[in-house]
């Protein structure tokens, strides 16, 4: 028996970009898609080559089934050239878990298909670092010097602050940047130690860094 597998779906696109990614999603029977809008921030003589060529972004987080995988990103790819550099760019990350009432909808329309794919040797890692509100430039001065090219940005807000400030003995702002890096394997370990000596809990960026497996990859 097949496992079935539901994956999600990011895409860093320029603005305006977003409603395309949405409606080819919706084409494929695909209605759980989210955004946010976000800041690229490679160097500007890595912007044009590095996909991210516009520093004002869209981000769009969708979930769909393992055996669409590469037929809608590559419809996406094709819609707005995220293959040609400077447009965007856009990858899976494999789930660890899923509500099962969660997974059949996503299912239910592909349920026709082989929905297990192979899973080829990774080459990418997905590194993310959440800091206080106003270090995202710390955290890339760190990557960068760890050579990484350039990542995302967006902002967000913690929950449930006194909570979280009491498990960890440290005192908590509310207001984030989340920036997320994407990194070969080969590089993302160094990657994360740097961002974690710059701008860990022990300092004043007070920031959680981990990373994320990445499957298939569009845009570099």
């Amino acid at each position: 028996m097949s496992r079935q597998k539901v994956k999600c779906l990011v895409a860093i696109v320029n603005r305006g970009k977003g409603s395309l990614v949405a409606d080819i999603c919706r084409s494929y029977q695909i209605y759980f898609t989210c955004g946010t809008l976000a800041l690229g921030t490679a160097g500007s003589e890595l912007l044009y080559y590095l996909g991210i060529g516009e520093t004002d972004k869209e981000m769009l987080f969708s979930f769909l089934p393992a055996c669409l995988e590469r037929d809608v990103m590559n419809e996406i790819a094709g819609r707005i050239n995220i293959r040609k550099p400077g447009h965007g760019i856009m990858f899976t990350v494999p789930l660890s878990g899923i509500s099962t009432l969660f997974q059949q909808k996503v299912m239910c329309e592909s349920a026709d298909k082989e929905a297990y794919m192979e899973q080829a040797e990774r080459k990418y890692e997905l590194v993310v670092a959440v800091v206080d509100h106003g270090f995202q430039d710390q955290v890339m001065d760190a990557a960068r010097a760890a050579d990484a090219t350039g990542g995302t940005v967006f902002h967000a807000r913690s929950l449930h602050d006194e909570d979280a400030s009491s498990f960890l003995g440290i005192r908590l702002q509310g207001e984030k940047d989340v920036v997320m890096i994407l990194s070969e394997t080969g590089t993302y370990t160094r990657i994360m130690q740097a961002v974690n000596a710059a701008c860990g809990l022990k300092t004043e960026a007070k920031g959680l860094i981990f990373s994320l497996p990445v499957d298939h990859f569009i845009g570099i």
